[in-house]
């Protein structure tokens, strides 16, 4: 029996709001921490990642800046800082999450005796640059690779070398016990005068291009010719938000679109005042977060046939899967799962009993620090 080994992680995550990588990257190290790894983070100070990883227990490294704008003093204080930590502290794996940060540790150990393993999760699905510096720290310097699809981690094939023995595919997380089909979506539908029974289907995302708010709005006619009973919840905020309501406000889309703002606080009976969840846009969100969110509160998920949702929707098992930008296909679908309660609640068990037994933050965890053990005896068991 091979003997599991205890880590000291520094995580990196050059950002510093709570959105896009800091829950995942928060979350990780939470459940590394409560598996016995001694864990720290450094992320942008003094905004709301740090404050959101403090108030979860996590150790925040407030020294560095970690200012993707390469400003050269900053940079340099940072390779001096990583250093004398990673030294203090006798760190041994080093986790980055985003490119800036990548190069900033990759540089800081430079010459170092024994360098701590550097590992990176690509978290967004974008293609990998290519160029000869890129190349040489994706596939030479970094020891481990982490992308959180296959689909994402294919992106590198012909591009750049990386050894199979460096890589993993490990699936987003989230946590089953925050979002469950038991909570009640009652109220929001009563603050927007949405009758009980009305099939609702909604989109919980960012409001960007890319996350294919114009696709739904272009399907919603469709939709409501056929269902003028159907509401569409649009869940999110972002630099969308006014155009998209001055568009709802302006045409017919009003009466069947409703826009409910950002919805932090109460982000788990949103899910539940949904009948079927929306994923249409991938952009940066490679983990696909809302998905697995809705798929965990039993919701089944219509979404775009493309990265890693495949992956990770079984089609016509726990949701449907469409074409990009096929207006009518995605109006097929949402008539097609709103108009039939028994399918979507079948659809929606399944979904979470994928989400239970594939996509939780401790089964994350377990195959990142499975990831973590195996790189290192290659690496350093041997010596």
């Amino acid at each position: 029996m091979v003997t599991q080994r205890t880590f000291r992680i520094l995580h990196l995550a050059s950002s510093e709001r709570w959105t896009g990588i800091a829950e995942p990257v928060v979350s990780l190290a939470c459940e590394q921490q409560k598996a016995g790894h001694v864990v720290w983070l450094a992320c942008v100070p003094g905004r709301s990642f740090e404050q959101r990883a403090r108030q979860r227990g996590i150790r925040v490294l407030d020294h560095l800046h970690l200012d993707r704008r390469l400003n050269p003093l900053r940079f340099l204080g940072d390779l001096a800082g990583i250093r004398r930590f990673i030294q203090e502290n006798h760190i041994e794996i080093v986790h980055s999450h985003l490119l800036h940060d990548n190069w900033v540790v990759a540089f800081a150990l430079v010459g170092k005796h024994r360098p701590p393993l550097l590992v990176r999760t690509f978290h967004r699905w974008e293609w990998p640059r290519a160029d000869i510096l890129h190349k040489w720290l994706f596939g030479h310097r970094n020891d481990l690779t982490i992308a959180t699809s296959q689909s994402l981690l294919d992106l590198f094939k012909g591009r750049i070398r990386l050894a199979p023995s460096a890589t993993a595919v490990i699936y987003g997380g989230v946590d089953g016990e925050r979002f469950h089909p038991g909570i009640s979506g009652e109220a929001l539908r009563r603050e927007f005068e949405v009758p009980l029974d009305a099939p609702v289907a909604g989109i919980v995302a960012r409001m960007s291009p890319g996350r294919g708010h114009r696709w739904l709005f272009n399907a919603v006619p469709e939709v409501a010719r056929r269902m003028p009973q159907a509401r569409i919840f649009v869940i999110g905020r972002g630099p969308l938000k006014y155009p998209l309501r001055a568009e709802v406000a302006s045409t017919p889309l009003r009466e069947n679109v409703v826009m409910t703002g950002y919805r932090y606080k109460d982000l788990e009976a949103a899910y539940a005042s949904l009948d079927v969840a929306l994923f249409l846009g991938m952009t940066s969100e490679g983990t696909c977060r809302a998905a697995l969110e809705a798929m965990a509160a039993a919701r089944p998920v219509i979404a775009l046939r493309a990265g890693a949702l495949p992956e990770i929707i079984e089609d016509g098992k726990t949701g449907l899967l469409v074409e990009p930008d096929n207006a009518r296909e995605l109006a097929d679908a949402i008539v097609r799962l709103l108009a039939n309660r028994e399918e979507r609640e079948r659809m929606g068990r399944a979904a979470r009993e994928a989400v239970l037994s594939r996509f939780t933050e401790h089964q994350r965890a377990e195959a990142t620090l499975a990831a973590y053990q195996t790189i290192w005896r290659a690496k350093f068991d041997a010596e």
